[in-house]
């Protein structure tokens, strides 16, 4: 409206200098209606007071009227053109509803996207001269950090941080994002630098004989201060405290704890340096002094940067490593150590009371503690853990050290109390009555390993251990580890060992023993576990994989020897047992004969009792002798021609070979000893263990070693009576042959071997034919 009046007054005056048409000053001068009137009723107003005064300046002044009149006809002129401005006005604002709505409208919207594009250029340039703040603050921190003023350094850091989180204008950007990433990489910085100069300060040397901490005081005057504020400005700065109390317990007093021997020097004296003198030569350091020392090494580096530097975690480590060296490394074996052990509890328990005082979490987990609560399951592991070890070591051994038992084992309390009681340990009462109450055992007398036997003591130990602890689960725990021992041993000793059973029959035989012996007392054992209601089902299934190892050991053995003993007298393949009249053939004969009975003797000299039972003896030797026989047979029926002087050379090789069973005959001292011993007399042990060990028959007392011989040779050899048969078959007429046919006694020859033998003996006559025919009708 301003802009109106002077254009009305200047119409009014007369006084228009601009360019064009007065009313051209309207053309982009924007009225509703109501304004245009209001605008209207003034130009009247001004109008009609214009013609007053005109009216007094005529009463006045007639000339000042003539010139009044003058100037009220421009005037009038003017408001003419005016309200001509006027109308061209109304017609150009054109409808209230429309025109002028729309261009105020278009007006006020223009305005507000002005004013908004006006902010956010005011916003943009607010957050450029921000971060060209930060950038400033960002160089003026790298300047810090360079010049060593890393508290500075770090409070630039937090301060450039809480800047860039409170502007709003760069939230959730990428901008944001890199300037965070920026302020942490500085923080790292700080802290590699920090703990750059904390290496600085401390220097650690170690070697086979002493070690030696060394602070270097100079580098520290002025830095300490300036270092721990660095740690207190920058984000988790404790970490830097942790790695380096780590990195001095790594470097210095893990070291210094591995020795056995530790002594050092005073480290209340004023020396910057802590020595340590280390020997593993000589007997192992108290545990007193071993918690003294810790505690001086931490007083040491704390007299010199402070106690900030042992932070929970860098003390619990110390507390583990102090535990592990004087508490789990020590843990008693028997149960008088563990009586005295409990003044070492009460000093590492005064230790890391001590220790872990410093610590700023009060409830922080004390390891020493929670070790001390477990004693006696530590106690137990441990006796179980060594118990496994030595049956591993056991097992593995290749020494194959031999145990001779002067005589029969019989099993007794005496026994027990031999097996399990030293200085340090007693028979539990309610072992010892267990052992009262069952029946008496024997194990007849053989050789076994020495492994074996500590291997059996390990298991009684652990199972009268199990007796005397008061933790039902402890117990269990025991006895399951007394039954581990036995099955460790047993598993592991045919794997470790496959080669040496194979090549060494008196080892495979010894391992049989082993076996035999490890099935018997596991037998005892198991039978004790349940008389005390300690029931473990696992001792039936490792006796019985004792006893099952042993015989396929001792079955694969006689399979291979007697494999070896059939290709000695087989002569080649039977190729020898041709034209055996011929003198080539009858000394290739007598060799191959000659060669098996050395295998052969060779092989029972390994087995002889008391290596082995003589029952067992006997059986092995029959395995061998089956082999021979049946090499020789076999030979001997193949062949198709058999001369008279072919069948007396092979009739006499036949006897000669049956020779070999005056082999069984042993020397009646040593067997005495087992001839009242029966299988039964293994009353702990299952029938066939008895059966495999123990047969008194066998131990008889016979005078002649021929009747002797020919007696087991009857029970344990097969093929035997086969070969002598076969001696007789090679000297005696086809009518005899039939005969001794219908009396049963060729009962061992199938038909066709019958048949083979009679054509090769025989010429092919019509008789023949008749009585072959014969033979396959009995």
């Amino acid at each position: 409206m301003g802009g109106m009046d002077t254009f009305v007054e200047h119409v009014i005056d007369g006084d228009w200098s601009g360019e064009g048409r007065p009313s051209d000053g309207l053309l982009n001068t924007v009225l509703d209606l109501k304004a245009a009137t209001q605008l209207s009723q003034k130009l009247e107003q001004r109008l009609l007071l214009s013609q007053k005064d005109i009216r007094n300046s005529l009463d006045e002044n007639y000339l000042t009227y003539s010139a009044a009149v003058t100037k009220a006809e421009s005037a009038q002129s003017s408001i003419a053109q005016l309200l001509q401005g006027v109308d061209e006005l109304q017609l150009m604002l054109g409808d209230e509803e429309t025109g002028i709505q729309t261009r105020l409208d278009t007006a006020i919207k223009n305005e507000e996207q002005i004013c908004e594009r006006v902010q956010s250029n005011s916003a943009i340039l607010q957050c450029l001269t921000q971060l060209s703040a930060i950038n400033r603050e960002l160089q003026d921190m790298d300047r810090l950090v360079q010049s060593g003023e890393l508290d500075k350094a770090a409070q630039k850091a937090e301060s450039i941080e809480t800047t860039v989180n409170a502007m709003e204008n760069i939230e959730d950007t990428h901008i944001a994002a890199i300037l965070v990433e920026r302020v942490n990489l500085a923080r790292m910085n700080i802290k590699e630098n920090v703990l750059r100069e904390f290496h600085k300060v401390i220097a650690v040397e170690t070697n086979a004989n002493s070690a030696n901490l060394r602070v270097d005081t100079s580098r520290l005057k002025g830095r300490i201060s300036v270092l721990f504020a660095a740690l207190d400005s920058v984000k988790d700065g404790e970490n830097v405290l942790k790695e380096l109390a780590l990195y001095i317990i790594s470097a210095f007093v893990k070291p210094v704890l591995a020795a056995q021997l530790v002594t050092h020097d005073d480290a209340e004296s004023p020396t910057s340096e802590f020595n340590v003198h280390l020997s593993n030569d000589s007997d192992t350091t108290p545990t007193d002094e071993v918690c003294d020392l810790v505690l001086s090494i931490v007083a040491f580096v704390s007299r010199f940067l402070g106690g900030r530097v042992w932070v929970d975690v860098a003390l619990t480590e110390l507390a583990q490593l102090v535990l592990q060296r004087c508490y789990l490394q020590r843990i008693p074996e028997t149960r008088t150590e563990l009586a005295s052990f409990h003044k070492t509890v009460d000093t590492l328990s005064g230790f890391e009371a001590t220790l872990l005082a410093q610590c700023a979490d009060p409830s922080i987990e004390r390891p020493i503690q929670a070790a001390v609560k477990r004693l006696d399951e530590l106690f137990v592991e441990r006796q179980c853990a060594r118990a496994l070890e030595k049956s591993r070591r056991a097992a593995e051994s290749t020494a194959f050290a031999v145990y001779k038992m002067d005589t029969h084992q019989e099993w007794s309390l005496a026994f027990v109390q031999a097996t399990v009681e030293d200085p340090d340990t007693k028979l539990a009462s309610s072992f010892a009555q267990s052992i009262k109450e069952h029946p008496a055992a024997v194990f007849p007398q053989c050789i076994i390993s020495e492994s074996i036997v500590e291997t059996v003591s390990s298991a009684y130990r652990l199972l009268n251990e199990s007796m005397q602890c008061n933790e039902p689960g402890l117990a269990q725990r025991l006895a399951e580890t007394a039954q581990n021992v036995l099955d460790v041993y047993c598993v592991l000793f045919p794997v470790v060992h496959r080669q040496q059973l194979r090549k060494v029959p008196a080892l495979a035989l010894q391992f049989f023993n082993d076996c035999m012996y490890g099935a018997h007392h596991c037998t005892i054992l198991g039978q004790l576990a349940a008389a005390e209601n300690n029931v473990n089902p696992n001792w039936s299934a490792v006796a019985r994989k004792f006893f099952d190892s042993g015989i396929r050991h001792v079955a694969e053995l006689a399979e291979s020897e007697s494999r070896e003993l059939k290709s000695l007298v087989g002569a080649d393949n039977g190729t020898g047992f041709y034209n055996a009249s011929d003198e080539q053939q009858r000394d290739a004969l007598a060799k191959s004969l000659k060669r098996g009975r050395l295998a052969l003797t060779q092989l029972c000299a390994a087995m002889r009792p008391p290596n082995v039972t003589p029952h067992m003896f006997y059986r092995i030797l029959g395995r061998y002798l089956d082999a021979m026989f049946a090499a020789i047979i076999d030979g001997i029926v193949g062949v198709r021609d058999i001369g008279v002087d072919d069948s007396q050379v092979l009739s006499d090789h036949c006897r000669a070979a049956y020779g070999l069973v005056s082999l069984f005959h042993l020397d009646p001292e040593i067997t005495c000893a087992y001839s009242t011993l029966t299988s039964a007399a293994l009353v702990n042990s299952t029938d066939e263990q008895g059966d495999a060990l123990l047969d008194s028959d066998d131990e008889s007392d016979e005078s002649e070693t021929t009747a002797q011989g020919v007696r087991l040779a009857k029970k344990h050899c097969q093929m035997s009576d086969k070969l002598v048969q076969l001696a007789d078959i090679l000297m005696i007429s086809r009518a005899d042959i039939l005969a001794r046919r219908r009396a049963g006694l060729l009962a061992q020859y199938s038909v066709n071997e019958l048949v083979s033998l009679v054509r090769a003996l025989f010429s092919d006559t019509h008789e023949r034919a008749l009585d072959i025919d014969e033979l396959k009708r009995i």
